[in-house]
């Protein structure tokens, strides 16, 4: 991204700071119409793209180069366009009245800007998604079977992507962007201005630190804090890994271990309530469940997935005698409770969705909160300086956002106007033969793939659009069916051959990029699982008695804690070959419907626990490594 400065500086830094104030004050105050606060968004949002991101590496770094600001004000001009003729876009018949030269001018420039802006700002792999499924657009009346379909002439087209109320690059997904997603971006960069994210960082340090293992535990604890704010799994392992990775590796983590272990905990951070990214927010709107329903279906599964990524660091910590982190660098409790305050507006923004507030008016309060909170300690004080930094930060982060929920418009456009969504759907189920559990995995496969490469919250609309039909045709509910895509949706950014958030931690290791993508595949195998669970044991979902839910809850813990000791090989003691097959089994049968069935593989994660636990602890070296570990073959 560049870095501007001058006169350019301060005016697009000007224009950032008015796109964030709009939409503080459209959270407070209510939103326009539907087309103009879309339109208002875009307006906003696209042109700064294309002044703040460069074509490639050899355009200007320092300043917009002349089709930076040639692209930047054909975008403005027709998001304008919707605003100037508001009255008479809302009420024209798509598909019957008559489109005027200037809309497809307009309309055809704004595709090719959008998809140009996903390319710039997020990655290829979403500009060529974006773009393959316009081509499938214009070539359906040539497809065979189930994805043939009548086609529409370009003006149609363009029709669909640029003018219709309720898809493509104005519709709800851009909506929903504007009148809620903004106001939870700028709320993260508020926090983190205010010095919440440095405070939570502290308090992982301290409650972690000081167990066996204590770095790789601080990446988890501080990754789970810190990315209810961050929104990203990027963001999360670059903000935590800074700091985590470093400390690994000065413990005697392998580089490898290290990045990986960092990439699995900031992943999961996009799945741990109230925040969740993008994706709860959208969930509600398409699913019509309330935004407090999915944030709390989602606490459990959200639990789990950090249960076995804890268990298996603290196994990995037993098998190559990891120590503690040193007394002298661990940070004293007092600052850290003193700041105890910062966990203030985690817990009002669950009060007051409680409470029957909406997102984006309990977001707005808990902004104005968080300033206030600032002020009671000097060196966290929001000053004004400070404040335009978060809006601008906001508006920066929020245009990403907006890129890729408005070309993913014109995907779902694309997949509900031809049908392809429904043959998809039907693809999957013939080929699963009515089996859920091969259509499960059929569908985290097509998630995994579409999410490489691209943002979570555009894989999940991308996925769930074709993949919840899918699920609901056997018998799976649409609040499961839309998690369970959503959590593969996150989990891709972990699968190779570009795992985006394993190759980050990689950067900042200085580890070999592919072998530390499927290190993490490795280590996060036991978070993989968790969606299979919730779908076969509701109870997982909050959803059935308080007793079952304890009890489901209790049998998927222990099966997370015995999956990762058979894949570490490592209990209280080194296991062998065949008690580590013995906890896969256990794994299996804790989370297989029936009480004994689940009782039976308690009794064997017990067993072999007790019968590990009579041999003699692994030699641990002066060191505080064995002298076979990975960290100590990297030495």
């Amino acid at each position: 991204m560049r870095k501007l400065s001058g006169l350019v500086g301060w005016g697009v830094g000007a224009y950032a700071v008015a796109a964030s104030l709009l939409h503080l004050y459209t959270a407070g105050y209510g939103v326009f119409e539907p087309r103009v606060m879309r339109a208002l968004h875009l307006l906003f949002l696209v042109p700064l793209v294309f002044l703040l991101f460069p074509f490639n590496r050899r355009s200007p770094q320092h300043r917009p180069s002349g089709m930076d600001w040639a692209a930047a004000a054909v975008a403005f001009l027709a998001s304008a366009y919707q605003i100037r003729n508001v009255e008479r876009l809302n009420e024209r018949w798509v598909g019957a009245s008559d489109i005027l030269l200037i809309e497809v001018f307009l309309g055809s420039a704004m595709v090719l800007l959008v998809i140009e802006a996903c390319r710039r700002s997020l990655s290829r792999w979403m500009a060529v998604t974006i773009a393959v499924f316009l081509l499938y657009l214009a070539t359906a009346p040539w497809m065979p079977g189930l994805f043939h379909f009548k086609g529409y002439t370009f003006p149609r087209m363009v029709e669909m992507m640029f003018l219709a109320g309720d898809e493509g690059i104005f519709g709800f997904l851009t909506g929903i962007s504007a009148n809620i997603l903004f106001i939870y971006v700028l709320f993260a960069c508020v926090m983190m201005k205010a010095g919440v994210g440095n405070f939570l960082m502290d308090f992982a340090v301290r409650a972690a630190g000081w167990m066996r293992g204590g770095p790789a535990k601080i990446a988890v604890v501080g990754s789970a804090f810190f990315g209810t704010i961050s929104g990203s799994t990027v963001a999360n392992v670059y903000a935590t890994g800074s700091f985590t990775i470093p400390l690994m590796k000065r413990a005697g983590y392998a580089p490898k271990t290290a990045a990986a272990i960092e990439a699995i905990a900031g992943t999961g951070g996009q799945i741990m309530p109230p925040i969740m990214g993008a994706g709860a927010f959208i969930m509600s709107e398409v699913t019509g469940v309330s935004y407090f329903d999915i944030i709390k279906a989602a606490a459990v599964p959200a639990i789990l997935y950090y249960v076995g990524v804890f268990s298996m660091v603290h196994f990995i910590a037993l098998r190559t005698g990891m120590r503690p982190v040193s007394k002298s660098e661990l940070p004293s409790w007092r600052p850290a409770l003193r700041r105890g305050y910062y966990f203030l507006p985690f817990a009002l923004i669950v009060y007051f969705l409680a409470w029957g507030y909406s997102p984006t008016k309990a977001a707005f309060y808990v902004i104005l909160i968080t300033l206030a909170l600032s002020y009671l300690d000097r060196s966290t004080r929001m000053t004004p300086r400070k404040f335009a930094e978060a809006l601008v930060e906001a508006a920066v982060g929020a245009a990403t956002i907006a890129v890729a929920l408005a070309g993913s418009g014109m995907v779902v456009g694309t997949l509900t106007r031809t049908g392809a969504a429904l043959a998809f759907g039907g693809v999957v189920v013939s080929a699963a033969q009515g089996i859920l559990v091969i259509a499960m995995i059929l569908i985290f496969v097509v998630v995994s793939v579409l999410g490489t490469g691209i943002p979570t919250t555009a894989a999940y609309i991308i996925a769930v659009t074709v993949g919840a039909a899918a699920l609901g045709n056997l018998g799976v509910p649409v609040l499961a069916a839309h998690l369970f895509v959503f959590y593969y949706a996150v989990l891709s950014d972990l699968t190779p051959p570009d795992a985006v958030t394993a190759f980050a931690a990689a950067n900042i290791a200085g580890s070999e990029m592919m072998a530390t993508g499927v290190e993490a595949f490795r280590l996060g195998i036991a978070g993989f699982l968790v969606p299979f669970a919730f779908v076969f044991h509701p109870e997982l979902l909050l959803q059935g008695s308080w007793p079952s839910i304890i009890l489901m809850s209790a049998f998927a813990g222990c099966s997370a804690v015995a999956l990762a000791a058979a894949l570490v090989g490592h209990g209280l003691s080194a296991l062998a070959f065949w008690e580590r097959g013995t906890l896969l089994v256990a794994a299996a049968l804790m989370v297989v419907k029936g009480m004994g069935t689940q009782l039976v593989g308690v009794a064997l994660f017990g067993a072999v626990l007790l019968w590990s636990a009579r041999r003699r602890p692994t030699p641990v070296s002066a060191t505080g490594t064995r002298p076979d570990s990975d960290a100590a073959q990297t030495r």
